[in-house]
């Protein structure tokens, strides 16, 4: 049923686009207010944090270095060798930012309640055991470690042993979410990032899986010299180390944002749309052969985890991070480019570039690039689009509950654009909900982008006929379909 996608070609090419939206963040960073600083930051924590001080809050640590260049990385960092710029940002600027983080709380007696750390990068692993050591203190000032449920490290297979995951237990950390990408060693040799599958092997001893109750691996679809037949060996061969939580992402590939991503190219072209979606459709088919249950577009994990378990009771919740369990919907963040989201109100963002986050906080302000102040309807939509990419399915009832509105009368202009996607077999309307069917679930994102009031592109190109004229006594046992009625 999954491969159902791959019979029509033209189907995927009507509803391609180079440039989708994960919808990570709603609105999307493009349109956020570049006004927003370094005040506006001090201002939205005053206004957030006491009113939301029971709301569980993740506190996210960017750290931008790595040894070596992954030529699809999209990530901010800088590749260096020299460990002294590591020891350098973290001592003077990223401590720093955190002694300022720390004085606003203590002047305007704020207490987020922080309940999640996730350190991500670049690459944390980078730093030696003195200066995660240092940097854990640090937080120790104004994070209560005892209430932390979830501690999250990105792990770079290459750079660590078992003695280095041990000593990240120590401090508390549970959950290790390895860069993965692909086992394929073609595949491996485009990207330039050697690991097989025996490192990470070695890796993950029982010892390890006793003191990590959630080990995650990231794979990335669509990378050069990727196909589904070697997609369905690393499926097989992630399968055998047992992953609790697998995250299945495509590649951006924009080398006018970073021109080394050409490097990928220089042997083999990109996969295009089609084979893209292929290789997206085996992983997915071969994970939930193997017993992974999906959790949102591109998650799994096994039936016991706690991911699942917050999908059945309708609490896991989408983010940059993936699909996570919804403990903590609140970010603040450090490090540069690194972004946050206070609740429903606020997003905001770090410089990218380090000269710029480094002035900033030389004088004593916060490195904030751009932030956004959500309005209802933008929290109306935001809504509507985390349900469609996580769930794929909006209830008109629990929406109506939730904001106030007639979701119907509310959104009678973008239930009358879905009914191209009807017409495709991509969702179903009824008079209390709209689903995505199993072949929609594929255009998750295309669907969301229907409530994207900032969306400004054909939702499809209308010049490729698909189906066949729309009978509504047919589909829904009426003379004249009144959500898509003139």
């Amino acid at each position: 049923m999954n491969k159902e996608v791959l019979n029509d070609i033209n189907l995927l090419k009507k509803y391609h686009h180079n440039l989708v939206y994960d919808y990570t963040e709603y609105p999307t960073k493009a349109n956020w207010d570049y006004n927003m600083g370094n005040i506006s930051y001090r201002e939205a924590l005053k206004d957030w944090v006491p009113k939301n001080s029971d709301s569980n809050t993740l506190f996210y640590i960017h750290t931008p270095f790595c040894e070596e260049l992954c030529y699809f990385c999209l990530c901010s960092k800088e590749i260096t060798r020299d460990y002294s710029k590591v020891k350098s940002y973290l001592d003077k600027y990223l401590f720093k930012e955190l002694d300022l983080l720390e004085k606003t709380f203590e002047e305007n007696n704020l207490n987020p309640n922080f309940t999640e750390i996730y350190m991500g990068g670049g690459s944390p692993t980078y730093y030696k055991e003195e200066e995660f050591e240092s940097l854990m203190n640090k937080l120790g000032k104004f994070i209560d470690f005892d209430k932390i449920k979830t501690f999250t490290v990105e792990i770079d297979p290459r750079r660590v042993d078992t003695d280095r995951l041990k000593f990240y237990h120590k401090f508390g950390v549970n959950r290790l979410s390895f860069g993965i990408q692909d086992f394929d060693i073609d595949v491996q040799k485009e990207i330039n990032r050697i690991q097989p599958p025996e490192m990470v092997s070695k890796l993950l001893t029982s010892e390890i899986r006793g003191l990590f109750p959630v080990i995650n691996f990231d794979l990335l679809m669509g990378l050069p010299r990727q196909n589904p037949k070697k997609i369905a060996q690393t499926i097989k061969e992630t399968i055998k180390l047992s992953p609790d939580e697998i995250q299945t992402m495509y590649v951006h590939y924009k080398p006018d944002v970073r021109k080394y991503m050409n490097r990928m190219v220089r042997n083999n072209p990109m996969p295009d749309f089609y084979e893209r979606k292929a290789i997206f459709v085996e992983a997915t088919e071969a994970l939930m052969n193997a017993g992974y249950d999906r959790a949102g577009f591109e998650s799994f994990a096994k039936p016991e985890d706690p991911l699942i378990k917050a999908m059945k009771e309708g609490n896991a919740y989408y983010n940059s991070l993936g699909t996570q369990t919804g403990e903590a919907t609140n970010f603040i963040a450090v490090g540069s480019s690194a972004h946050g989201a206070l609740g429903d109100d606020y997003y905001f963002q770090n410089f990218y570039e380090q000269k710029l986050y480094k002035e900033s906080l030389d004088k004593g302000e916060f490195p904030i690039y751009r932030g956004y102040k959500l309005n209802i309807d933008d929290k109306i939509r935001r809504d509507v689009i985390k349900n469609i990419r996580t769930y794929f399915l909006i209830n008109y009832d629990e929406m109506n509950k939730k904001h106030g509105i007639n979701f119907i009368k509310y959104f009678k202009k973008e239930l009358k654009e879905l009914k191209e996607f009807v017409l495709d077999g991509l969702v179903i309307i009824n008079n209390n909900n709209f689903f995505l069917t199993n072949l929609g679930k594929h255009m998750s994102p295309q669907v969301a982008s229907t409530f994207d009031s900032f969306h400004n592109r054909a939702l499809y190109n209308p010049d490729i006929i698909t189906h066949k004229k729309y009978n509504p006594v047919a589909e829904h046992g009426v003379e004249k379909d009144p959500y898509f009625s003139e």
